[in-house]
C-alpha cells in the first residue's frame, strides 16, 4: 500500500531559508522519503519511506524540526485533536511574537542614542560623544538578549550546511561587537582606538524591526476554522419515545432523531423523517434560493431552517459530517502547491554566501599584504557591516506594510501582507456567484402581467405573501413595501406545503404559487406560456410564482438573486487590467450561464462542490495561471485558502473572511481591480527598495574592501540605506487614484 503524506505544523520559521533548512533536515532522516515545507502556512508535508510506520515518520519529523531550532506539532486526525494541536501551535507562535516584539523595541530604544550621536558627530566633526563604557552597556543587552534568536537561527543554519541572512548579521555584528569589546577591555578605546558598537546595535535593531513587520503580516486558517466550529449549536433537541430533551451536540449518535426548529442551524447530516421546511444552503452549496426539504430528503449540517420544523434521523455527526470535511479542506487547502520564495529571499540565497566569501578574501588579502591581523580584521568587518541586510531585510516588509495601508484606505482589509506580492502576479480572477457577483438575497427581479397592471398584480400577490415566511414570498412582500404598494388583508388564508397560498382579498379569490397549484387542470396554459415567453432569458432560470385572480391567470412574479450594482463596470476594470475573469459556482449550471453571458465571462462553471473548485483552481494553475478566488460562503473556504490570493466579501460568512487573505470592506467586486493595482504598485516599490539597498552596497562595499570605510562609517552607510528604503516606501501608502 502506498504510504500517505503526513502534515506537520511548524513554529519559528521567518524566511525561505528557514523552510529550505527544515526541508534538508527532514530529507536526511532515514524514516522520511520526501519532505516539502510551506513557509506561508508554517507547515511541512512528509512522505514516510516504504515499510516505515506513519507514527515513526511523524516522530522523526518532529525530532528533526525541534533539533533544527524550530518547533514541530503533529496534526491530529480528529477534529478535536486538530483543534488541540492548533491551539498549542498558536500559543507557541503568540509567545514567539511577544518575545520578538520585546526584543525589537529594546533594540530600537538602545540604537536611538547611537544614531543620534552618529548624526551629531558627522555634523560637528566630533568623535566619542558617547563614552566607551556607556556604549558597551547599551550594546551588551542587544547582543545577549535582542540578537539571541538571530544567533540561534544562524547556528542552526551552519549546523545543517545552509547560509541565510542571520548568518551574515551574526558574523558582522558579532565581530564588530567583539572587536569593540577588546578595545574597551585593553584600555585602547580611551586612546582613540575605534569602537563599532553603533553599527552592531543599529544592524540588529533594523533586522528585528523587519522581522516583526513580516511576522505580524502572517495569517493562518485558524480564524476560518474557529468560525466554522462556532457555526453549529452546542445544545440540540433530541426526540425519543420518552419525549424531547436537550443534549450536547457532542453526545449525538447515528440513529437518533434531532428536532430542527425555524431559525436554527442543522447540527448534523441526516435524512428528514418528519416535517417540511425551507433550508438555506447557499453558503454550503451555492444554491441562490432556499430549497424545500421534506420527508426522505437528505440534509446537511450548517443549513439554516425556516418555514417549518424538521425531525432528522442522524446519519453523520462531528468529524463525519460534510461540514467537518469542509473544515479539513480549508485547513489542508493548497498544501501540494510549491511554496514561492519572495524576491528578497531569492536574492539573499546568492548575496549572503557571496558577501561572506568576499569578507574572507578581504581579510586574507590585507593580511598577506602585511597590514597586520587587526587591520585586516577591521577591513573585513567593515565589509560585513556595510553589507548587513538591514535595507534588504526592510525592503520588502516595509513596502508591504505601506501597500497594506493604501489598501486599507481604498476599502481593502489585508489579513496577510504577502497577498500583495502574490497579487501583483495574478492572471485570472475566479469568482463565486451567489453573494459575490450577486447580492445573495432573494429579490423580485421581474413581473409579467396579463390583463392587469404590474402594481395591481404585485398588490394582490403581496396580500398573500405577507402572511408567509417562505423566502420567495418574503421577497415579494418586501418589493411591494419598497414601492409603497398597500396590500389588503386576506380572508380564508391557506398555505399548502410545496404548492402555494390562497385566500380572498377584497372579494376576489387569489392563488399564488407553483404553476400546478394555481392551474391544476391546465385551462390557463396558453396564457401562461405566452407570459413566460416574454421573460428575459437570464430571468427564466430563477424561481417564479404564478398569480391567479378569480380563476384567470394574472401574472408571473420572478424572484431571483440580482447582480450587485456596478458589477459590469467591475468586470470591465478587471479585463482592462489584463486579467481573465472566471466563474466557479455551486449553483445550477443554467443559472451560472445566465449570469455569465451578460457579464462577458467565457469560462463559467456551475454545480461545483468545494473539492471541485479546488480542482478547477489547480487546473488553471497547471496551465500557467496565477489565480485569485473571490467568494463569500462556507463552501468557498477551501478555494479561498488554496488560491494564490483569497479575497472574501465583507458581507460574507465569518468562515470565508477567516480563510481569505484579503477582505473587501464593502461588498463591491470593483475593489478587486483596485487591489491588483495596489499590489502591482507595491511590487514595483519592493524592486525599487531592493535597488536602493544594492546601490548603497555597490558603492560602499568596494570602499570597505579598499579600507576606505571604517566599521563606524559602514554602519552609518547602512543606516542611510535603511532610511532611504523607508522614505521610498512611504510613497506607497497613498491609495491609487
Amino acid at each position: 500500500m502506498t504510504p500517505k503524506r503526513i502534515a506537520v505544523d511548524i513554529a519559528g520559521m521567518t524566511c525561505a531559508a528557514c523552510a529550505q533548512r527544515i526541508e534538508k533536515v527532514l530529507s536526511r532522516r532515514e524514516e522520511i522519503a520526501e519532505a516539502a515545507v510551506d513557509l506561508a502556512r508554517d507547515r511541512a508535508m512528509i512522505l514516510p519511506r516504504p515499510g516505515i510506520a506513519p507514527e515513526a515518520a511523524l516522530a522523526a519529523a518532529i525530532a528533526a524540526i525541534d533539533g533544527a531550532g524550530y518547533r514541530g506539532f503533529a496534526r491530529g486526525g480528529t477534529a478535536a485533536e486538530r483543534r488541540l494541536n492548533r491551539a498549542r501551535r498558536e500559543a507557541a507562535m503568540c509567545a514567539e511574537q511577544r518575545w520578538l516584539q520585546l526584543r525589537a523595541v529594546v533594540a530600537a530604544v538602545l540604537a536611538l542614542p547611537f544614531l543620534i550621536a552618529m548624526v551629531i558627530e558627522a555634523l560637528r566633526g566630533e568623535h566619542g560623544l558617547i563614552p566607551p563604557l556607556w556604549q558597551l552597556a547599551m550594546a551588551l543587552p542587544v547582543q545577549l538578549f535582542c540578537a539571541w534568536p538571530l544567533y540561534a537561527r544562524a547556528w542552526s543554519a551552519v549546523r545543517t550546511g545552509a547560509s541565510n541572512m542571520d548568518v551574515l548579521v551574526v558574523l558582522g555584528t558579532g565581530t564588530a561587537f567583539l572587536l569593540s569589546l577588546w578595545h574597551v577591555l585593553d584600555g585602547s578605546a580611551h586612546h582613540d582606538s575605534p569602537l563599532y558598537f553603533e553599527g552592531a546595535v543599529a544592524v540588529i535593531a533594523f533586522v528585528l524591526i523587519g522581522k516583526l513587520i513580516e511576522r505580524r503580516a502572517k495569517r493562518e486558517a485558524g480564524a476560518a476554522l474557529t468560525a466554522l466550529a462556532e457555526l453549529l449549536p452546542d445544545a440540540v433537541t433530541v426526540r425519543s419515545p420518552e419525549g424531547e430533551r436537550v443534549v450536547a451536540r457532542a453526545s449525538l449518535a447515528p440513529g437518533q432523531h434531532v428536532v430542527a426548529k425555524p431559525g436554527t442551524i442543522l447540527p448534523v447530516d441526516g435524512r428528514v423523517v418528519e416535517g417540511h421546511a425551507f433550508l438555506d444552503e447557499s453558503s454550503l452549496t451555492g444554491e441562490s434560493v432556499p430549497v424545500v426539504r421534506g420527508v426522505g430528503d437528505v440534509v446537511q449540517a450548517g443549513s439554516g431552517v425556516s418555514g417549518g420544523a424538521l425531525v432528522v434521523a442522524v446519519e453523520a455527526v462531528e468529524d463525519e459530517t460534510r461540514l467537518a470535511r469542509l473544515a479539513r479542506l480549508i485547513e489542508d487547502a493548497g498544501f501540494d502547491a510549491a511554496p514561492a520564495a519572495s524576491l528578497a529571499d531569492r536574492i539573499s540565497a546568492i548575496f549572503v554566501p557571496a558577501i561572506i566569501a568576499l569578507a574572507v578574501m578581504t581579510f586574507a588579502g590585507w593580511a598577506i599584504a602585511g597590514a597586520g591581523t587587526e587591520r585586516a580584521l577591521v577591513v573585513a568587518v567593515s565589509v560585513l557591516v556595510v553589507a548587513c541586510p538591514c535595507a534588504l531585510g526592510l525592503a520588502m516588509p516595509i513596502a508591504l506594510a505601506a501597500g497594506a495601508g493604501a489598501a486599507g484606505r481604498a476599502g481593502l482589509i489585508l489579513a496577510d501582507h504577502a497577498a500583495l506580492e502574490a497579487g501583483a502576479g495574478l492572471t485570472h480572477i475566479a469568482f463565486d456567484k451567489t453573494g459575490t457577483l450577486t447580492t445573495g438575497r432573494p429579490d423580485l427581479v421581474a413581473i409579467v402581467s396579463e390583463g392587469i397592471d404590474e402594481a395591481a398584480a404585485l398588490a394582490a400577490a403581496a396580500a398573500l405573501a405577507a402572511r408567509s415566511d417562505h423566502p420567495i414570498d418574503s421577497a415579494i412582500d418586501a418589493a411591494a413595501r419598497r414601492r409603497g404598494i398597500a396590500a389588503g388583508e386576506p380572508v380564508g388564508f391557506r398555505a399548502v406545503a410545496g404548492g402555494g397560498l390562497s385566500g380572498s382579498v377584497g372579494g376576489r379569490e387569489i392563488r399564488l404559487g407553483a404553476r400546478a397549484f394555481i392551474d391544476p387542470d391546465g385551462r390557463e396554459a396558453a396564457r401562461i406560456a405566452a407570459a413566460e415567453a416574454r421573460l428575459a432569458p437570464e430571468v427564466r432560470v430563477s424561481p417564479a410564482s404564478y398569480l391567479m385572480i378569480d380563476g384567470r391567470f394574472a401574472a408571473i412574479l420572478v424572484v431571483g438573486d440580482p447582480l450587485r450594482a456596478g458589477i459590469a463596470a467591475a468586470m470591465d476594470a478587471i479585463r482592462a487590467a489584463g486579467l481573465v475573469p472566471v466563474m466557479l459556482s455551486g449553483d445550477r449550471p443554467e443559472v451560472v450561464r445566465a449570469i455569465a453571458t451578460p457579464l462577458g465571462i467565457a469560462d463559467a462553471r456551475g454545480g461545483l462542490k468545494p473539492e471541485d473548485k479546488l480542482a478547477a483552481l489547480e487546473a488553471l494553475r497547471t496551465g500557467g495561471a496565477s489565480v485569485a478566488f473571490v467568494g463569500d460562503g462556507l463552501n468557498d473556504g477551501p478555494a479561498l485558502r488554496a488560491a494564490d490570493v483569497g479575497i472574501a466579501m465583507g458581507s460574507g460568512t465569518d468562515v470565508a473572511k477567516g480563510a481569505a487573505s484579503v477582505v473587501l470592506a464593502r461588498p463591491d467586486p470593483g475593489l478587486v481591480a483596485i487591489f491588483v493595482r495596489i499590489a502591482r504598485r507595491t511590487r514595483a516599490g519592493i524592486r525599487e527598495n531592493l535597488l536602493l539597498a544594492f546601490l548603497f552596497n555597490g558603492i560602499a562595499i568596494p570602499l570597505a574592501v579598499a579600507g576606505k570605510l571604517s566599521p563606524a562609517l559602514a554602519g552609518a552607510a547602512m543606516a542611510l540605506s535603511s532610511i532611504s528604503v523607508a522614505l521610498n516606501a512611504m510613497r506607497l501608502a497613498r491609495p491609487p487614484r
